[in-house]
């Protein structure tokens, strides 16, 4: 049970211990937008950095550190079969069978030996590892390395199988839906995908044992949470025996429900909104250690609260106010006994402006309080105490001593003078917040609010939008928290003012993984992106012109050394192909549109000649000879996406299996159309395991047991 813990947990220094599900406190919004609501990416602990590690070690250094000492070895006997028996300088065969005897070993055994180390590895150590992993990246990185493994993961029984991702491949939900039994999983996520795959597991474990061991459920905010969708889960899931439920968009329209459902041992529950929540459920849980929900109303709040309180150790409240019922939510907060609490998250939508006294009637009795994020999204004028760090280090150094994350996000009436800005950043500036919590506050222009940094600082840098540095109090940390770089270098001047302005001290964007440039890169631009961006961590990169650049882009994506995704619209691609001499066996994703068409034919040549390991690919429909070329071309592809024309009519399963390498894989073909935006795409999802018709098999190896319990 130990994976699903994690899940909705967090061991990172900059993160509170229990997942920050802010976005859930935010009123829901049923006709808006799928992603209306905020879902957050959980970051990793630190055993998860321990345990990709780990996994780097054997799959990489280990074969190296055995070749070292194997070497080695082989030297220590030559020169102790030296010493005790000195050869004649003309005879070396025996110092040529020492070698001998080795090298084989070495060389020409590296998988072997690599396979009969792990066999001997207790499965206790894998259990360690594999319950911080998905059970999509467990298969993908474990399945048919050897006999012993597998059936290390076919008797493992905790997995977490998150069915959310678009990026999961065929081969993998063939070997969930395979190999695993519905007892060996603990934890799902389900979300929607392309390919239906929460309706093609759901199918293929209807006719199986129940879900037995389930422990935890998340559906995501691209499944709208309904009877239909809750009858179908109850009839293969025991929700009195689930202990974590996040529901992100649940919607059951106030109809009279045929039926309720008891959720007797929850422990851990993250709800959209609490009025749909009571609609489902017989009853409130009782044994809630951590409850996050936007309240319907304060009514609710107290209902779900006060019978949980004493044993609440993380709580997050989304919640509308009135002048009507402030003094009731005040009084009930007042009243509550939360002794135990060490989370606290706070989404306020209220009509009046917000007081100091407010906050601190409902933070009092929150004595053992470790974490704590305010959100205020109404606009506060200038001279509000709510505003004013020194009246908050009062109350934070007398109340909350044990507080050690302070996260907040207040929104400022708009046209506030610069001056008053400066005012408002100079009570946040002593000792105590720089130094002794270290606990830094800034001024976003965009949202118009008092932020603390890095957590509500904007991840994502632009240069259409315009940024106030002169404002800006710690330009190190906001250029340290961008992870996506978009810049169009027709405003490139604008940009360049940005990374030579004088309150910026050589700036670098040193944690980018995502950089998108559009229009002309000149060799000099190129220069001064290299100067003030780590390039060896962009993973995805996206360019799009129309003048010819090829100098310039191809000094950039030799930088980039971890790329694995480019999205290219380039009318000149084909000279750019030309260009490129090396094959790029590090890139996985490919997307590629706006070059000439009459190039296709050259062009499909570089794209397998460049990019051979290539597991996804979007690109126009041509014709079937071209579909065919770049199937048989690309023997690692998972998925090939087409846009097809108004005109174009793409060919069926049984032609692409007849005049293609598909014939020996199993695939899938669907045809989406989005009315929209009057598009079309073809996608072929494929599995290249060409073995995966074989049958589920029997354990053939007895698993290690560690002999020190």
């Amino acid at each position: 049970m130990q994976n699903y813990r994690e899940e909705i947990s967090s061991l990172s220094s900059t993160q509170p211990p229990y997942a920050d599900f802010i976005g859930i406190l935010s009123p829901p919004n049923i006709n808006s937008p799928i992603n209306t609501v905020i879902n957050p990416i959980l970051p990793k602990t630190r055993l998860h950095h321990v345990c990709e590690y780990f996994i780097e070690f054997l799959h990489y250094w280990l074969p190296l550190y055995l070749i070292f000492v194997f070497l080695l070895l082989a030297i220590c006997q030559i020169i102790l079969a030296c010493h005790n028996c000195p050869l004649p300088n003309t005879d070396i065969n025996w110092i040529r069978a020492s070698l001998f005897m080795n090298i084989p070993f070495i060389l020409g055994g590296n998988n072997s030996m690599s396979n009969i180390l792990l066999n001997h590895l207790p499965v206790e150590l894998f259990d360690e590892i594999l319950c911080y992993l998905s059970c999509c990246h467990i298969l993908r990185a474990f399945y048919s390395i050897n006999d012993y493994l597998n059936n290390v993961l076919i008797n493992y029984n905790n997995y977490f199988l998150d069915l959310s991702s678009s990026n999961i491949s065929k081969n993998e939900i063939d070997l969930v839906c395979l190999l695993l039994r519905s007892e060996q999983i603990v934890g799902l996520k389900f979300g929607k995908t392309n390919f239906d795959l929460v309706k093609r597991f759901l199918l293929n474990f209807s006719n199986k044992q129940s879900f037995t061991r389930l422990r935890s459920l998340w559906i995501d905010d691209t499944i709208i949470v309904d009877q239909l969708f809750l009858s179908k889960l109850a009839s293969i899931i025991n929700y009195n025996k689930i202990i974590s439920i996040r529901f992100d968009r649940i919607h059951l329209n106030n109809i009279i429900l045929l039926s309720r459902y008891s959720f007797n041992s929850l422990s851990h529950l993250v709800i959209s909104s609490s009025n749909e929540f009571r609609q489902l459920s017989k009853e409130i849980p009782t044994h809630l250690i951590y409850l996050h929900m936007y309240f319907d109303s304060i009514n609710d709040m107290d209902q779900f609260i006060r019978p949980n309180m004493h044993q609440l150790k993380s709580l997050g409240v989304g919640i509308q106010c009135d002048i009507n019922n402030i003094d009731q939510f005040m009084l009930f907060f007042s009243d509550y006994q939360l002794t135990q609490l060490i989370q606290f998250n706070l989404n306020f939508n209220v009509e009046i402006n917000v007081q100091f006294d407010i906050l601190e009637t409902i933070l009092l009795t929150m004595r053992r309080l470790k974490y704590l994020t305010i959100i205020l999204n109404k606009a506060l004028p200038t001279n509000s105490d709510v505003l004013n760090g020194i009246q908050w280090k009062s109350f934070l150094s007398t109340s909350l001593i044990f507080l050690k994350i302070f996260n907040f996000k207040f929104s400022i009436e708009q046209q506030t003078s610069e001056y008053d800005i400066y005012s408002i950043l100079n009570t946040f500036q002593s000792k105590w917040w720089l130094k002794d919590k270290q606990w830094f506050v800034e001024y976003d222009i965009h949202q118009n609010a008092l932020i603390t940094i890095p957590y509500f600082a904007s991840k994502t840098f632009d240069n259409h939008h315009s940024y106030s540095f002169d404002l800006m109090q710690n330009p190190k940390i906001f250029y340290s928290n961008i992870n996506s770089l978009n810049i169009d270098l027709v405003k490139y001047n604008e940009l360049e003012q940005i990374l030579m302005s004088q309150s910026v001290n050589r700036p670098c964007f040193n944690h980018v993984t995502q950089l998108s440039l559009n229009g002309y890169l000149t060799t000099d631009i190129c220069d001064t992106i290299r100067n003030n961006i780590d390039l060896s961590i962009i993973k995805h990169f996206e360019f799009s012109s129309t003048i010819g650049t090829n100098e310039a882009f191809i000094q950039l994506i030799d930088n980039m050394i971890n790329l694995s995704s480019i999205h290219i619209q380039y009318l000149h691609s084909l000279d750019l192909f030309n260009q490129l001499l090396s094959p790029y066996f590090s890139l996985r994703h490919l997307i590629l549109f706006d070059y000439e068409p009459e190039t296709r034919k050259e062009l499909f040549y570089h794209i397998c000649r460049l990019f051979p390991r290539l597991t996804h690919l979007t690109t126009n429909y041509h014709s079937r000879r071209r579909l065919c070329y770049l199937l048989n071309g690309l023997i690692h592809l998972e998925q090939l996406t087409l846009h097809l024309a108004q005109d174009q009519y793409a060919p069926n399963y049984s032609w692409i299996k007849q005049h293609s390498r598909l014939r020996q894989n199993l695939f899938e073909l669907r045809v989406f159309t989005n009315i929209a935006q009057r598009e079309r795409k073809l996608v072929l999802w494929i599995n290249t395991n060409n073995n995966m018709r074989h049958q589920r098999r029997h354990q053939h190896h007895i698993l290690n047991k560690c002999p020190i319990q």
